[in-house]
C-alpha cells in the first residue's frame, strides 16, 4: 500500500531562485508519494512512516556540505545524508496507527545553480531534473548506492520506473528530454 501523503517531508528554500520555479514544491510531493511506494514491499510499513528534509539551496552551501561530510570541495548535484545504515533501516518497526510518531531517515540538498547548468547541458527540462534528483535522494536515504556498477544498474532501473509513474522522461537518456 502506497503511502497516503507526505505531509512528513518538509521542504526548505534556502536559495530563494528555487521558489521561482513554478509547480516545484507539489512536483516534489509528488516525486516523494512515487519514490516511497516504488520501494520493495518490506520497506513499505518504513516509507509509510518516514520523514525526511529537502534542502533546496546553493551551489556554495552544497559545496561546504560536500567538504565537510564526504572531503569533496566541490559542488554536486544532490546530496543525501541517511540517518541509518542499510542494516539499520531494516531492523527500525514503525509504530502502527494514524497518531504515531514519524520515523527521521534523513537529509537531501539540491544545488540550484549546478542544477539549472547540468540540466542545460544535458538538454533537459529544469522541473524534470530537479524531480529526478529528488526521486535518487531518496533512494539514498533508503539505502540505494551506485558505488559499483551492479548497484548503480539496480538504482537507475528504480529512479527510471518512479520517472515513468510520474510520465517523465527516462532520466538517464540522452536528449530525449525536451
Amino acid at each position: 500500500m502506497p503511502p497516503k501523503s507526505l505531509t512528513h517531508l518538509e521542504i526548505e528554500f534556502a536559495a530563494p531562485q528555487w521558489r521561482k520555479l513554478r509547480g516545484l514544491k507539489p512536483r516534489l510531493n509528488k516525486a516523494a508519494e512515487a519514490a516511497l511506494s516504488h520501494l520493495p514491499k518490506a520497506l513499505q510499513p518504513l516509507a509509510r512512516a518516514s520523514s525526511f528534509t529537502l534542502l533546496l539551496t546553493t551551489d556554495s552551501a552544497v559545496k561546504k556540505l560536500n567538504s565537510d561530510w564526504r572531503g569533496k570541495n566541490k559542488p554536486t548535484n544532490v546530496l543525501s545524508f541517511p540517518q541509518f545504515t542499510p542494516t539499520e533501516l531494516k531492523k527500525l518497526k514503525p509504530s502502527k496507527g494514524a497518531k504515531s510518531p514519524k520515523i527521521y531517515l534523513g537529509d537531501i540538498a539540491i544545488s540550484y545553480r549546478y542544477v539549472v547548468d547540468e540540466a542545460k547541458k544535458e538538454d533537459k527540462k529544469l522541473l524534470d531534473h530537479a524531480t529526478h534528483l529528488m526521486i535518487h535522494g531518496i533512494l539514498h536515504i533508503f539505502g540505494y548506492d551506485h558505488a559499483t556498477a551492479a548497484q548503480a544498474v539496480q538504482m537507475e532501473k528504480l529512479e527510471k520506473k518512479v520517472m515513468a509513474s510520474l510520465g517523465l522522461p527516462d532520466p538517464y537518456a540522452i536528449n530525449n528530454h525536451k
